[in-house]
């Protein structure tokens, strides 16, 4: 038992006297982030920073919810927030979008872009005209409430795929 105690002691001396280098290790990788994305940032032409935000923003639209609708609990009304039943793929093609087309190019991210971009549509536009078959299915379709999330999410992907179709030509044609 005295062991047991000793060890604590060191370990907890040992893990208090660590925060300082802790603190600053990542000071150092906060800083040195930001210092990135700053020099990424500014080497960027205008047309690359707002589909850069595009992406960014369609990412985070796609994390939050969709729907809501109300429940009774003994007589007092509960909003409940839903995403859509295929709310991975969204999340995951935005992501991957985000990460492949801001921070790096090639010939073969284009091809991925505009499919994944042009599946998302499908399965929006479908999605809107039967929602219970892609968004939800344990909910009566009439009680769901469509949130501005949804509608958010769909402008930002459609002006994605305007301004990746602008940047690409806009590449296209400087480095032709």
């Amino acid at each position: 038992m005295r062991i047991l105690f000793a060890n604590l002691i060191q370990f907890l001396r040992f893990s208090v006297n660590s925060i300082g280098i802790v603190l600053l290790g990542w000071i150092h990788i906060a800083r040195s982030g930001s210092l990135f994305l700053f020099h990424f940032w500014k080497k960027k032409i205008l047309l690359d920073q707002i589909f850069f935000i595009l992406l960014f923003l369609q990412l985070v639209f796609s994390v939050l919810p969709w729907f809501s609708y109300e429940i009774r609990f003994f007589d007092s009304p509960e909003t409940v927030n839903i995403g859509p039943k295929w709310n991975f793929l969204f999340i995951l093609v935005s992501l991957l979008n985000f990460f492949f087309l801001g921070f790096w190019k090639s010939s073969w991210v284009r091809v991925w872009f505009f499919a994944t971009q042009l599946v998302l549509a499908i399965i929006l536009i479908w999605g809107y005209l039967e929602p219970t078959r892609y968004y939800f299915d344990f909910i009566n379709e009439k009680e769901v409430n469509f949130k501005i999330t949804f509608y958010i999410f769909s402008i930002v992907s459609a002006f994605s795929f305007l301004f990746g179709f602008l940047t690409f030509q806009k590449e296209d044609s400087i480095y032709d």
